[in-house]
């Protein structure tokens, strides 16, 4: 072989080496963002399962609320009745406590 044969041949492997630190370098990164990726997809899996959960609380809250809006005309009436033995009382009272003042 040439003395140019070597040198063009040493060009090209050092090519090589410098075209296989770069696919290396290349390799990593994608490495690194494989790995990002992953935590990405963990930390939306643990977000989605979270809603998941928020949404299930508010349907129960929902039926809750819908249960005490269909209880309310009644509790509305109880409230009412107790209101005025409530009133009946305090006039008893008044009338009694009166009663034994005059």
């Amino acid at each position: 072989m040439s003395d140019e044969q070597i040198a063009t041949l040493a060009r090209d492997v050092q090519h090589i080496r410098s075209d296989q630190s770069s696919m290396r370098s290349a390799i990593e990164r994608m490495s690194e963002a494989v790995a990002r990726l992953a935590l990405i997809e963990e930390r939306q899996s643990s977000a989605s399962q979270a809603i998941e959960r928020i949404i299930e609380m508010l349907t129960k809250l929902e039926e809750r609320v819908r249960h005490l809006e269909i209880a309310e005309p009644a509790q509305q009436k109880t409230t009412i009745w107790v209101d005025k033995a409530l009133w009946a009382a305090l006039a008893g009272a008044l009338t009694f406590i009166v009663g034994k003042i005059f």
